[in-house]
């Protein structure tokens, strides 16, 4: 999958050619106007398709002339329109744009129609999601709106991607940050965010560490003129600065050019470009837009790109490769990932994490628990590999669900039903999401109380994801699925949302085949788990203060059979990590020791030191 999903606003954009911009009160002669297609979601959208992305808007149009034009122009440039809804509560959005002689603009905006995109029109593009690798979104349609569809981003494992603009004008809440796994604001909107200056590179870069500060993974900081910078984490800082061969171009019209990074962005990280080229290509899609006039009329194809980046972007296309090499090596690691996969970093990732797991910690005569999902159809492809090519003899494999059972079966791999109540030498599963402490989120996929049995039997449990699965906290970027009896269902849901330690959090049925998360829009009749019970995904709020806590109370849930989080149990999980530089360990640490207990088994030694010295004086 090497497609582009885009939640947020499609306009049409009404712009006038001015010599200056007016003063307040003054009323100048312009010198053209135009209407065009805009709005910073269609812009993005349409950005990556001119460049041969597979793109997918999620909007709302007004029931009028204009809405009906942007959908026709959508169709036409090769938007996926599928997705667009239409409303007769209110006229599809505008955007009035002056124009002045240096290139300049300044726009007002009317939402219209965009203002009633909803958590149910994403909800309802799950498909979308399902078969992208990139998610762009920004502030042009409700903000609980673009939360939802961050959210889904990251429980669909996409790269989230949010624009912050148009700047906003209130603060944004806590909860938005630890969701991107990139936020790309101009200067002007990382000062608002920030409350700090951003004039020069260094004022740039700390304005951009108080960003990360607040949860999300990387910064992107477009510069205008001078390009733009990429800060992550504890790394130095990288900018990007303009094309040699572009420093003195003649600057037209800057309408609609950040859109075109994004979008362009978007299309070569999507095609597996590392984020330093991506982001050198974003920065020439720009330059070349600010020549001309409009925004999406401004954007270039591929073919309008140096041949030399196009030789770029196909050095990572997707190639036909070899079948895997009959000794375990790590070239046959690199290629033996199917075709239809290719195009799917995060997969490949999920692939290098399982293998490494198998290659690792299975050995000959083992009795291997096997969990659900993508990571787990991958150990079973290694271990299949591995036992053909007489590397592993006599392995037996416990699988956590009937899809795994049936896998297993198919790959000749000998199984064990749970009944025989043998010890597991070693657990591989997958995750949802994983904090760096080493607890687990899994269940997206249903399979809990399983999971939870193989966990409990393991000498060894060993947890294979890919590295957007990683948070620094969880319990609000993926929902926590419990599986709870369908008797008084509705009751049991009411009371996980009175639990103190999950503070403010709303709780959901799963309906009909719908991942986590996703109620499943449609479905007439709750999901039900291979053991007949049902799920309840919940949807915190705010990071889970105490992990260990959370677990505890929903175990003691009258009504709840088990539950999602998978408490890290020091010596027994491994956390493997399939990162582009490799796989990675996180080491399972136990929970923080409460503060309150040193200080009351001080009070109780001195309560004790004091009666002695009562007794003694006596």
């Amino acid at each position: 999958m090497s497609g582009v999903v885009v939640v947020g606003s499609a306009n049409v954009d009404l712009v006038t050619n001015a010599p200056r911009m007016p003063v307040p009160g003054e009323t100048l002669l312009g010198t053209r106007f135009e209407q065009l297609f805009g709005g910073k979601g269609a812009n993005q959208a349409v950005a990556a398709a001119l460049l041969g992305s597979s793109v997918t808007m999620v909007a709302k149009l007004g029931e009028d002339s204009l809405g009906e034009a942007s959908m026709a122009n959508f169709k036409t440039l090769g938007v996926d329109a599928s997705f667009i809804s239409t409303t007769s509560d209110a006229a599809s959005g505008v955007a009035q744009i002056t124009v002045d002689q240096t290139g300049q603009n300044e726009i007002v905006i009317v939402a219209g129609a965009n203002g009633l995109l909803s958590a149910a029109d994403v909800e309802a593009a799950a498909p979308a999601f399902e078969r992208s690798t990139v998610l762009l979104t920004q502030l042009e349609v409700p903000l609980p709106t673009t939360i939802a569809a961050l959210r889904a981003g990251r429980r669909a494992g996409l790269m989230t991607v949010f624009n912050s603009a148009p700047a906003p004008t209130e603060p944004l809440p806590d909860e938005l940050y630890p969701l991107c796994d990139i936020i790309c604001p101009n200067e002007t909107e990382t000062a608002l965010l920030t409350g700090m200056p951003t004039n020069t590179l260094k004022e740039c870069e700390a304005a951009a560490r108080a960003i990360i500060a607040k949860g999300a993974k990387q910064v992107v900081l477009t510069l205008g003129s001078r390009g733009c910078m990429l800060v992550s984490g504890k790394d130095a800082p990288v900018h990007v600065p303009l094309p040699t061969d572009m420093t003195d171009i003649k600057v037209a019209d800057t309408t609609g050019a950040g859109d075109g990074f994004l979008g362009a962005f978007a299309h070569l990280v999507a095609h597996g470009l590392p984020l330093k080229e991506a982001l050198e290509g974003a920065v020439r899609v720009a330059s070349i837009s600010v020549q001309r006039r409009g925004a999406q009329s401004s954007y270039p194809t591929s073919k309008e790109l140096p041949q030399e980046w196009r030789d770029v972007v196909a050095a990572y296309a997707p190639k036909t490769v070899p079948p895997p090499l009959p000794k375990v090596t790590a070239a046959s690691r690199a290629t033996s990932l199917p075709a239809t996969f290719k195009g799917s970093s995060k997969m490949k990732l999920k692939q290098d994490a399982a293998f490494e797991a198998v290659d690792k910690y299975v050995m000959s005569g083992m009795l291997v628990g096997i969990g659900t999902g993508d990571t787990a159809g991958f150990a079973i492809e290694r271990l299949a590999e591995r036992l053909k090519q007489g590397v592993l003899e006599r392995v037996r494999a416990v699988p956590t669900s009937a899809k795994t059972e049936a896998k297993l079966r198919e790959a000749g791999i000998p199984t064990v039903s749970f009944e025989t109540q043998a010890p597991i030498d070693v657990a591989i599963t997958s995750a949802d999401s994983v904090d760096t402490c080493g607890n687990v989120i899994k269940g997206g996929k249903g399979a809990l109380l399983r999971e939870k049995l193989v966990q409990a039997q393991a000498s060894k449990y060993i947890v294979a994801v890919d590295q957007p699965k990683t948070q620094g906290k969880f319990g609000f970027s993926y929902p926590i699925p419990v599986e709870v009896a369908p008797f008084y269902a509705q009751r049991t849901l009411r009371l996980i949302c009175t639990l103190p330690s999950l503070g403010q959090c709303d709780a959901q049925l799963r309906y009909g085949d719908a991942p986590a998360g996703m109620p499943g829009v449609g479905a007439a009749k709750p999901f039900y788990t291979d053991n007949g019970n049902f799920i309840v995904d919940i949807f915190c709020t705010a990071p889970l203060v105490d992990v260990t806590k959370a677990a505890a109370e929903l175990k003691a849930t009258t009504g709840v059979v088990d539950h999602g989080l998978f408490t890290t149990i020091p010596g027994q999980t491994v956390i493997l990590v399939g990162a582009e530089e490799g796989v990675t360990t996180i080491d399972a640490k136990p929970p923080p020791r409460s503060i309150e207990q040193p200080k009351t088994w001080l009070l109780l030694a001195v309560g004790v030191a004091a009666c002695v010295v009562l007794a003694r004086s006596r």
